[in-house]
């Protein structure tokens, strides 16, 4: 009898928020190439096979790590450096060649002291904003959503295991992120049921409290097949002016 009246299991986030997610994958979808392009993206992880610089310190540790980072988004060849935090102390004038080169390569600032695995998240976070600016095409819900996307952006490009790592760690007593750590878990365990990824490959690499977030969003995804297969039809958008765009491409 009690197998009869089993209680409804409670989702692990709600019809609202799961449903944006959903959306937000389909339109990073259609900006990025589309599900075929997509099934190339791998999960980065914090392993040596996928960050293999060592004895570096300071800002030459951080360039290292900046371009390990942009080739594993798939965006190696947009223009685009990293350079630390300017301080008044540092600033000085620029003359118009310098001014004018700055206007071609996107300058990512980091701030000091970061430790890799937060820098790793930030710099992919930048990259994140960099893609996204290039849609066309608005987040699902306008642009009063437009940070949490560039957050769940971040996922959508291999980097969710560095997001939802370092979600719980507050910058100045605010939140790091704008999506939340169960809202990321989620995006993480919604990349990996798209993408295949098994689960025992990405739990080691996650904290502790996390590893059970991960599971529990695993667990109730796996009801929401014909979504899945909804984002697996999903074929690009191509922009008025194609020829000037460059998708992001997964090095072989």
């Amino acid at each position: 009898m009690r197998q009869l009246f089993r209680a409804k299991t409670k989702s692990f986030l709600d019809a609202r928020r799961r449903r944006w997610q959903f959306d937000a994958f389909a339109w990073l979808l259609r900006g990025c190439g589309g599900f075929p392009r997509f099934s190339d993206t791998a999960l980065v992880l914090p392993i040596e096979e996928h960050f293999p610089d060592r004895d570096l310190k300071g800002h030459a540790a951080a360039a290292a790590l900046f371009r390990r980072v942009r080739d594993h988004a798939g965006m190696a060849d947009w223009p685009c450096i990293a350079e630390p935090v300017p301080t008044a102390d540092l600033v000085t004038p620029q003359s118009g060649d310098a001014r004018a080169a700055a206007g071609r390569i996107r300058i990512i600032h980091y701030p000091p002291g970061l430790q890799p695995e937060a820098l790793v998240a930030h710099f992919a976070h930048e990259l994140a904003r960099y893609l996204v600016e290039t849609f066309e095409q608005t987040p699902p819900a306008g642009t009063e959503l437009y940070e949490p996307a560039v957050d769940l952006a971040t996922v959508f490009l291999g980097f969710g295991v560095f997001m939802a790592n370092t979600a719980a760690r507050p910058i100045d007593g605010r939140p790091r992120w704008d999506l939340n750590e169960g809202e990321l878990v989620h995006a993480l365990a919604l990349f990996c049921h798209l993408r295949k990824w098994p689960e025992e490959s990405v739990t080691p690499h996650l904290d502790a409290h996390v590893r059970k977030y991960l599971r529990l969003a695993l667990s109730d995804l796996a009801q929401y097949e014909c979504e899945f297969q909804r984002l697996r039809s999903v074929f690009p958008v191509i922009p008025v002016d194609a020829s000037e765009c460059t998708l992001p491409t997964r090095r072989g």
